[in-house]
């Protein structure tokens, strides 16, 4: 396992210095529009294809799920499965703001086995491995282990794609900032959970969210000691999930829970629903 391992940090590496460098060049973004709100940068393909590339030369036998490459028409399943979101924080990059990371995670049929999730521009490399523990760069780390959603700093994202659901999450949003310490949206999931893992947050939720968003993270989280599920508090079904609430222990998560529940139903109805 410490060969894959190394592995996955080096390809992160090999993605956060493609971003980083992008970053700073303005002239490099090369940005386009895929959908109403929903960007790509000429960085997020070349992120992406690096990783893809480096995976298909040592694994030509997995599965890869990217965010901008999708499965390349395959019916996946979860065993020996690469999940990459190249640059998490798009909006965040195109707009020269430095809250984005590269996202990683390879799962067998129980889930994420290993994961990292790197800032090129703080150069952390959150990493977690199911069963063995969570590290920030070489050090050993874990959730704040808040107890209480009162005392609780939370991130949150919007479902700014989805306007049909706004009035709704703006009510939980409401409820929850009622509920807990203050509320934080920073743009970029995979930090908000790989901060959640280390203690620098204690809980995140958001509904609209991705595969590619949250499969890194949500391992980093739970190999923190944290508790990390849907919004109906399941932990199953990643390749369809679209929503999740992380906590630094299983009591803020229960409290959070119950406040994103009445966002729930949206996931049976478009925009989410599957098929």
């Amino acid at each position: 396992m410490t060969s894959l391992r190394s592995f996955i940090t080096d390809l992160a590496t090999a993605g956060g210095n493609i971003a980083r460098e992008h970053f700073h060049s303005l002239s490099n973004k090369g940005v386009q529009v895929k959908a109403d709100r929903d960007y790509v940068s000429n960085a997020d393909r070349l992120v992406e294809d690096t990783i893809i590339g480096l995976i298909r030369t040592h694994h030509p036998e997995h599965q890869i799920l990217g965010e901008e490459s999708g499965s390349g028409g395959q019916a996946l399943n979860q065993n020996a499965l690469w999940i990459i979101d190249p640059i998490d924080g798009t909006t965040n990059f195109i707009h020269g703001i430095a809250q984005f990371a590269v996202s990683i995670a390879f799962c067998d049929d129980q889930g994420p086995l290993i994961a990292v999730i790197y800032d090129p521009i703080a150069d952390e490399m959150f990493l977690a491995e199911r069963g063995l523990g969570l590290w920030l760069n070489h050090d050993r780390r874990q959730t704040s282990g808040c107890a209480s959603l009162r005392s609780a700093l939370v991130a949150t994202a919007m479902p700014f794609r989805s306007p049909a659901v706004h009035d709704d999450a703006l009510a939980v949003f409401s409820g929850v900032q009622r509920a807990c310490d203050d509320q934080r949206r920073a743009g970029a999931a995979s930090l908000d959970l790989a901060y959640v893992a280390v203690g620098r947050l204690d809980a995140y939720y958001e509904i609209g969210i991705h595969p590619w968003d949250t499969a890194a993270g949500e391992l980093l989280v739970r190999c923190g000691g944290g508790v990390a599920t849907d919004y109906r508090g399941n932990s199953d079904a990643l390749l369809g999930r679209r929503s999740i609430v992380a906590a630094a222990t299983a009591g803020v998560h229960a409290e959070l829970l119950a406040h994103v529940a009445p966002l729930a139903p949206w996931l049976d109805r478009a925009p989410f629903a599957a098929g």
